[in-house]
């Protein structure tokens, strides 16, 4: 079955179509402007990405691919032959298109391809979603280039000059990812006057709550583990009933990876990028997930149809979408958390609060790390932890150096 994704502009020349296959699994393709599949670009995406980024993720390198194909297109570029021919793309043509990748296609795929610039209408992307599509295209290029290098003798002359170029487009990539890198705001979880003021609207029972009343206590839960556990998205939408336990001496909720979901038929498939884990609930957190489970999700329509722990209004699975529309709802009524209340903003206080606590009991070190990476999903060896407590460790070194400067004054 072969759904298109909206496109992120009309007329857009190349898009992304996900088929689902039997299995259940999303696989996105990329199509051109009479829905035809475009061979290299996925070649690419079926035998190099597919086996090592999840659907969700190989869609969005899907479209920037698509962009790729597009900036080509509407300069002239036959790109696949000048890939597949080890000639590839003129320093000046990789500069052009590693800038066309900061903008939102409806500005880079038309205004800049004709040389216009109205600084009124352009539509810059983040930082880093800029050097995360400037890396996607540079390995699609890059792997356009090696596949003339795999017909050649590795005696032909034309090896060394075709290496020489695709090393060319990877030095012009990193630049570019350089700049964004350096540009980038360093993201930091909500302080804790903002955490406060945060459990406060969302509480059901608050007159400022900015929801309606059916669905003022399933934000409540929604956000609580969000906050609470540190879950992406993904990870709380692929909840089951079955997957929280509020019996026994040792309440517990288990985040399962369930890829190509059968059960699933929400168009974009939320997805547990992490690794799966059992994390054990506090009475007060059990009793909360009870109440939900017994009185109020069963008031969402067709709730009784589905495993899946939050729905919809319209009695569907909730949606990735609808989480950023919780938060971005709260926002609009309460415009001194914009900027600061986005699901991964979330994630990163929960880690801040992790670390916080962890102190608090006295655990530090090898211990608290691995205890942090066990409860985020990572492997035990990883170093995420100090990109996610950035500032719970921000706190600490001032902490720390204020005492210093103490003592040098006493």
């Amino acid at each position: 079955m072969l759904a298109r994704l909206k496109p992120s502009a009309q007329n857009a020349s190349f898009n992304i179509r996900v088929a689902r296959l039997s299995t259940g699994e999303r696989y996105p393709l990329v199509v051109d402007s009479h829905g035809l599949p475009v061979p290299l670009a996925n070649q690419w995406m079926l035998f190099i990405r597919r086996p090592m980024v999840q659907a969700n993720s190989l869609i969005e390198e899907g479209r920037t691919v698509a962009h790729v194909c597009d900036w080509a297109m509407r300069r002239n570029i036959p790109l696949e032959e000048r890939l597949t021919s080890g000639n590839g793309l003129t320093p000046s043509e990789l500069q052009s298109l590693y800038q066309n990748l900061r903008y939102g296609r409806a500005y880079g795929r038309i205004t800049a391809a004709k040389g216009l610039a109205d600084v009124n209408n352009m539509k810059v992307v983040s930082a880093k979603v800029h050097g995360a599509r400037v890396g996607i295209a540079r390995e699609f290029l890059i792997w356009g280039m090696e596949t003339a290098l795999y017909r050649l003798n590795v005696a032909d002359p034309r090896v060394p000059e075709i290496r020489e170029r695709c090393e060319r487009i990877r030095r012009q990539a990193i630049e570019f990812q350089r700049k964004a890198s350096n540009s980038r705001a360093k993201r930091v979880g909500l302080d804790s006057q903002q955490r406060a003021r945060l459990l406060e609207i969302i509480n059901p029972e608050y007159a400022g709550n900015p929801f309606s009343r059916n669905v003022k206590f399933r934000n409540w839960v929604l956000i609580l583990l969000l906050l609470t556990f540190g879950f992406r998205r993904g990870e709380s939408l692929k909840l089951l009933v079955g997957d929280v336990n509020v019996k026994g001496r040792k309440p517990s909720l288990t985040v399962v990876r369930r890829p190509g979901d059968l059960a699933d038929h929400r168009g974009v498939e939320p997805a547990v990028k992490t690794l799966g884990r059992m994390i054990y609930l506090s009475p007060d957190m059990a009793a909360l997930l009870d109440v939900f489970i017994q009185h109020h999700r069963p008031q969402f329509p067709d709730a009784d149809l589905s495993p899946f722990l939050f729905f919809s209004q319209r009695g569907k699975p909730l949606s990735l979408r609808s989480v950023n529309a919780i938060l971005e709802q709260i926002v609009n009524c309460y415009p001194e958390l914009q900027g600061f209340l986005t699901p991964h903003v979330l994630r990163y206080t929960y880690n801040d609060m992790l670390v916080e606590s962890a102190r608090e009991s006295g655990l530090s070190g090898e211990s608290l790390k691995a205890a942090q990476n066990y409860l985020n999903g990572w492997s035990l060896t990883s170093e995420q932890g100090s990109l996610y407590s950035r500032r719970a460790i921000e706190d600490q070194a001032r902490e720390i150096s204020i005492a210093h400067q103490r003592s040098l004054f006493r």
